[in-house]
């Protein structure tokens, strides 16, 4: 990210500690009842306003509780011994890693697409819902801002997959819950882009959750494709995940914020939804998503009869529940959890949209 903010200039890492990544169960955003211990608590810092360079439920099936309650268990284990105990050994992950490679749990943390993914003539409008990248506080743990910065609030990244450098912020509290991608995941996203220019999709719209970690992806994949400066950001706060706004809207960075800092945002659009719920269930999520999807489909049925491609990037709720309705498939309300876990990061859904009939289905495009 190119930061234009002589304040926003961090040093290099000065050591590479190893750190074990969380476990494959913390791998999904959204976690009834498991928003990081954090949130079961007020943050230290009043949020409720921004000033200065503010850059800005439910648990799943009953069946599913006991297994849900003892990966909780092993997860918070293996964080008390990756605090306290040094691990010394090589791992690829602090290195830049091929994405389509196992993430060590058994399954692959980065999914790409294989073959051409060109439109068929029969189709005039294109989805590519895409889950962000590897999250840094998934790496190194929920309080990971409590040691990457020091007492005098500067960014200290003290392994190398801590990106080499991040935005001002008024509050490292803020991080809590808007984390960025690990330099893994910023690569990763960044080579998912360039997959896509080799697989002939070229985006004619980019749409993003406004969490850093989602427009962080969009950045990076739009990189890849060589389109950051052709395609700006439409930001939407409607495609934030469950429980994202508990806080409130203003620990996000706001357009205005990303644009200081030379990202290719686009100022000018009006988001569908400016409000989300601090507190929502998780039938109230899947019609949120179904409102803001069908709203981005209609927007664009007045903006032009051609065919339209557009990149979505959010979470690992996303595919589900914002494809649902487009489909017409019955919400999993009681699932939303397990089913998240399925989504790895930058996993790719591909819908697209019949010409004559205004049909949509879902397209394979293959996993290599």
């Amino acid at each position: 990210m190119n930061n234009h903010d002589s304040k926003s200039a961090m040093t290099e890492p000065t050591s590479d500690d190893d750190v074990l990544p969380v476990g494959v169960n913390s791998l999904s955003d959204y976690a009834p009842n498991k928003l990081y211990l954090l949130l079961t608590s007020s943050l230290p810092v009043d949020i409720t306003t921004s000033s200065g360079v503010v850059l800005p439920s439910d648990s799943s099936n009953n069946n599913n509780n006991n297994e849900l309650a003892s990966q909780k268990r092993s997860s918070k284990r293996r964080s008390f011994i990756r605090y306290f105990i040094p691990i010394n050994r090589t791992r690829s992950s602090s290195i830049p890693v091929d994405p389509t490679k196992s993430d060590g749990f058994g399954s692959p943390y980065y999914q790409q697409p294989r073959g051409s993914i060109q439109s068929t003539d029969s189709c005039d409008m294109r989805f590519l819902i895409i889950r962000h990248g590897e999250r840094v506080d998934r790496y190194f743990g929920a309080n990971w801002y409590m040691t990457a910065f020091d007492q005098n609030e500067q960014y200290r990244p003290y392994h190398r997959n801590f990106p080499s450098s991040l935005p001002v912020r008024t509050n490292r509290y803020f991080w809590a819950v808007d984390t960025p991608l690990t330099s893994t995941g910023l690569q990763a996203a960044e080579q998912l882009g360039r997959l896509f220019q080799s697989r002939f999709f070229h985006p004619t719209y980019a749409y993003s959750s406004p969490a850093m970690r989602c427009v962080l992806t969009t950045i990076q994949i739009l990189k890849g494709l060589g389109l950051e400066n052709k395609i700006p950001i439409r930001i939407e706060p409607g495609l934030l995940e469950l429980g994202a706004a508990r806080f409130g809207m203003n620990v996000f960075f706001q357009p205005t914020d990303w644009h200081k800092y030379g990202i290719n945002v686009d100022l000018s659009y009006q988001p569908i939804l400016t409000h989300i719920p601090p507190y929502e269930r998780e039938d109230g999520y899947y019609l949120r998503s179904k409102h803001v999807i069908r709203e981005i489909e209609k927007r664009h049925n007045e903006l032009s009869p051609s065919l339209q491609n557009m990149l979505i990037i959010a979470h690992a709720t996303s595919p589900e529940t914002l494809t649902w309705d487009l489909i017409g498939k019955q919400p999993n309300v009681g699932d939303l959890y397990r089913l998240s876990l399925n989504i790895a990061y930058l996993q790719t859904v591909l819908t697209e949209r019949q010409q004559d009939s205004k049909f949509w289905s879902v397209k394979p495009i293959g996993w290599s």
